[in-house]
């Protein structure tokens, strides 16, 4: 089934076919298998155990950070996984051997749903849109483009849209796919992950991403991307790209943990009353007889309860979804009752993000990001000047070889400057919140004038 294809990027080198490193060890696991383990021990996956999920830098060691969070959806992506299975299998397309994949593909899908997500959350995002349209001058420097032609532009453009719609997903799908990122650990997971985590089919550069502010690929990553949605059969005949169907569950399994794990942990950041919430997920779960529940034991019912929702509105569209012609997510064609108790979640949410506390940290996210940003971003333009490593300024040289290593940067130090404002990103987006406010105290009052 084209919807489940283990194809991979392929691995080269610069100038050579396809590297074989010698015969290689029996490996039992199937390709969707280690998927799954090459993300549980990559190094983009274990940081996100430092990584804001909804509170920045929270003392209370009980909050969710982007790692506990990502577990718990891949759990609750399972239970949909085995639904569909069922349900393919009901139809006859397919036998319970052939299916056994999309346990795997689905979970590997939401572990890696918030990998390329920056340093204090969605607020990490704002912050490197918003220093990108500030900072132009330092993405492409006059020293660097001086060059008017069309092509030249067009690049330029291009980036330029990359930063300042800067998106933890587009920046997940390059983490996941290419070949040719180290600090990832060369993740290059099968084409029926990469399409089942995507949920905005389109570019940085598409007239959708201004409107909705989410897309799913850099501009560099374009030519992966259509690669990736060719195999899988995604592609329209007019090069629209359609979502895989196994993205609507793993988006579902997101909207359902967060949603409803956030508000648990306001209450323990004593952003709300317990009874408040506890009201709210009594009435989610339909049932006045769990009143005697804690909110621990209540929340695994609301869950359970909104997995049979979501799946209901997935059961009831199965065919449309399978030819591509969903677009919107599930959530959106839920009953009434169950889109009403998600508004007022979200109005709980105006509070969430309204916090003093959450607002000040925030803040001062800014300044970190903004100063790491003009730093790394110095760098890579004298990188992008220099035809030797020697002759690059000491200041730069020492942040380049704490970012990249010496090695790495004098393999790739012909690149193009894009690539290197790519490395940037990945090097910035890949930072923990205390190892971007750690390096950013470093970096301050340093003379970066090169």
């Amino acid at each position: 089934m084209t919807l489940l294809s283990s194809a991979r990027t392929a691995w080269r080198k610069e100038g050579t076919a396809t590297v074989a490193s010698g015969p290689r060890r029996v490996d039992k696991r199937t390709p969707f298998e280690r998927d799954y383990d090459r993300i549980v021990f990559s190094l983009p996956f274990r940081r996100l155990a430092k990584k804001t999920q909804v509170h920045p830098m929270a003392q209370n060691d009980h909050i969710h950070n982007r790692l506990t969070h990502s577990i718990e959806v891949a759990s609750v992506a399972r239970s949909f996984a085995r639904r569909v299975t069922d349900l393919i299998v009901q139809t006859g397309e397919l036998t319970p051997d052939q299916l056994i994949p999309i346990d795997w593909i689905v979970q590997s899908a939401c572990l890696i749903h918030d990998i390329g997500n920056p340093p204090f959350g969605h607020a990490g995002e704002e912050v490197i849109r918003t220093w990108a349209a500030k900072h132009r001058d330092y993405l492409f420097p006059a020293s660097i483009h001086a060059e008017q032609h069309a092509a030249a532009q067009a690049e330029i453009a291009s980036s330029l849209a990359d930063w300042e719609h800067f998106e933890g997903n587009a920046q997940g799908f390059r983490i996941a796919s290419r070949a040719d990122n180290p600090q990832a650990g060369y993740l290059r997971l099968t084409y029926a992950t990469l399409g089942s985590v995507v949920k905005y089919p389109w570019g940085s550069t598409d007239a959708q991403t201004t409107i909705k502010r989410k897309h799913n690929f850099h501009s560099l990553e374009k030519q992966v991307f259509h690669d990736v949605f060719q195999t899988l059969g995604l592609v329209r005949s007019d090069g629209v790209y359609c979502r895989h169907p196994l993205s609507f569950l793993t988006e579902a399994a997101d909207d359902i943990c967060y949603r409803i794990l956030d508000l648990e942990d306001a209450v323990a950041m004593q952003i709300f009353d317990k009874q408040r919430v506890h009201h709210l997920m009594l009435d989610i779960s339909g049932n006045p007889n769990n009143a005697h529940m804690g909110i621990s034991q209540l929340r695994g019912e609301v869950i359970e309860r909104m997995v049979d929702q979501f799946w209901k509105v997935f059961e009831d569209d199965y065919h449309r979804i399978m030819r591509g012609e969903r677009v919107e997510d599930l959530k959106s064609s839920l009953p009434t009752e169950f889109k009403d108790y998600l508004d007022k979640v979200g109005e709980m949410y105006e509070e969430i993000f309204g916090h003093r506390k959450k607002i000040v940290t925030e803040l001062g996210a800014y300044h970190v990001l903004g100063r790491i940003l003009k730093t790394l971003l110095k760098t890579v333009e004298e990188i992008s000047k220099a035809s030797q490593y020697g002759e690059l300024h000491f200041l730069a040289k020492n942040c380049a070889e704490l970012a990249w290593g010496k090695e790495y940067v004098e393999a790739n130090l012909a690149k193009e400057h894009r690539w290197w404002l790519g490395q940037a990103m990945d090097f910035v987006s890949g930072m923990t919140d205390n190892y971007a406010t750690r390096l950013s105290r470093e970096l301050d009052g340093l003379a970066f004038e090169l």
